[in-house]
C-alpha cells in the first residue's frame, strides 16, 4: 500500500459502526434464539461488529468511495484523506473475508453476504469505460438506489442478525424487516441531501433526492415513518423500550418534516440528528423485544 494504512481505514467509515451494529442486532435481538448469558452475548456481538460491520459494511463504504473518487465530505466522513490508491480492491477484498467470515454464523448469513456484495458492487461500480454509453451503476438510477440502500440496511441487516442466531425464517421476521425497510427508505435519503446544491436536479445528481426534490424527499420519509409506525404498533407492548421507540420515530417525522421547510440549511447536522434519532429509536425496539419476542 503506497499510502498509510489509517488512510484505508478512514474509508471503511467507522463512524457508521455503531449504527450498522444497531441495524444488524434489530434482527439479532427480535429473535428468540438469541443467547441469554453474558459470554455468548458478548462474543455474538464481537463478531457482528467485525464481521458485519467492518467487513461488509466497511469494505462496501471503501469500494464507493474508490469508485466515485471522493475528494469531499461524504456521508459520516466529513473530512476524508487523500485517496489512496488500490482503495477498490482493499474495499472488495474487506467484502469478500466478511462473506467467508459470515460461515461462523450459518450458510444463511453467508448467502446473504454474498448477495450484498454483488448487489453493493452494482451499486458502486462505475463498469467498463467502453460501457459508457448504456451502463449505469445502482446509485445513478434513482429509486433504485434508495431501494437498495433501504433493503439492504432494512430486511437484510434484519434477517441477517435474525438467521446469525440460528433461527428459521418466519413470516414474524419478514413482516419485521419489511416495517424497517420502510422507515430506512425514507430515512437514508437524507443523507443526499448535503450533497446536494440548492436547485440541482437529476440531469446532474441522479439519485432519488435530486429526483424527488430535497422537499419533497422529507415529507415523504415524515409519511413513511408514520407507515413505520402503524405497521409495529400491533407488535408493540407499550412497555418503556416501545415507547422510547414511537416517541423517537414520532421526533423523526417531526423533524423531518419541519427540515422540508428548508432543507439546505445545515443539512449535514441535521441529517446526524434524525439519524441519531431513528437509531437510538430501533435500538430501543430492539431491546424491547429481546425479552418480548414479538412473534
Amino acid at each position: 500500500m503506497s499510502a498509510p494504512l489509517g488512510h484505508y481505514l478512514a474509508y471503511t467509515r467507522p463512524r457508521t459502526i455503531p449504527v450498522t451494529l444497531v441495524m444488524v442486532l434489530t434482527g439479532w435481538l427480535a429473535s428468540p434464539q438469541h443467547p441469554r448469558e453474558l459470554l455468548p452475548i458478548l462474543l455474538d456481538l464481537g463478531l457482528l461488529a467485525a464481521v458485519y460491520s467492518f467487513l461488509l459494511w466497511g469494505g462496501s463504504n471503501a469500494f464507493n468511495s474508490a469508485e466515485d473518487r471522493d475528494e469531499g465530505p461524504v456521508n459520516l466522513l466529513p473530512n476524508p484523506p487523500p485517496l489512496p490508491s488500490g482503495l477498490g480492491a482493499f474495499g472488495l477484498t474487506l467484502q469478500l473475508l466478511g462473506v467467508v467470515a459470515s460461515s461462523v454464523f450459518g450458510v444463511r448469513c453467508v448467502a446473504l453476504a454474498l448477495l450484498a456484495t454483488v448487489v453493493s458492487t452494482f451499486y458502486s461500480w462505475r463498469g467498463k469505460a467502453s460501457w459508457s454509453g448504456w451502463w449505469r451503476r445502482g446509485k445513478e438510477i434513482p429509486f433504485v438506489d434508495n431501494l437498495i440502500n433501504a433493503t439492504g440496511c432494512g430486511l437484510g441487516s434484519f434477517l441477517y442478525g435474525w438467521f446469525a442466531t440460528g433461527a428459521e425464517p418466519s413470516r414474524a421476521a419478514i413482516w419485521m424487516s419489511v416495517a424497517w425497510t420502510v422507515l430506512l427508505f425514507g430515512g437514508i435519503p437524507t443523507s443526499q441531501i448535503f450533497q446536494l446544491r440548492p436547485g440541482e436536479t437529476v440531469a446532474t445528481a441522479r439519485n432519488w433526492t435530486a429526483l424527488l426534490g430535497a422537499e419533497r424527499t422529507l415529507r415523504l420519509g415524515a409519511a413513511l415513518f408514520a407507515l413505520h409506525l402503524s405497521m409495529l404498533a400491533p407488535l408493540a407492548r407499550l412497555g418503556v423500550a416501545d415507547l422510547l421507540w414511537g416517541s423517537c420515530v414520532l421526533a423523526g417525522a417531526v423533524h423531518s418534516a419541519w427540515w422540508s421547510r428548508a432543507p439546505f440549511t445545515d443539512p449535514y447536522r441535521r441529517m446526524l440528528r434524525q439519524m441519531t434519532l431513528l437509531s437510538v429509536g430501533q435500538l430501543a425496539w430492539a431491546l424491547g423485544k429481546a425479552w418480548h419476542p414479538a412473534l
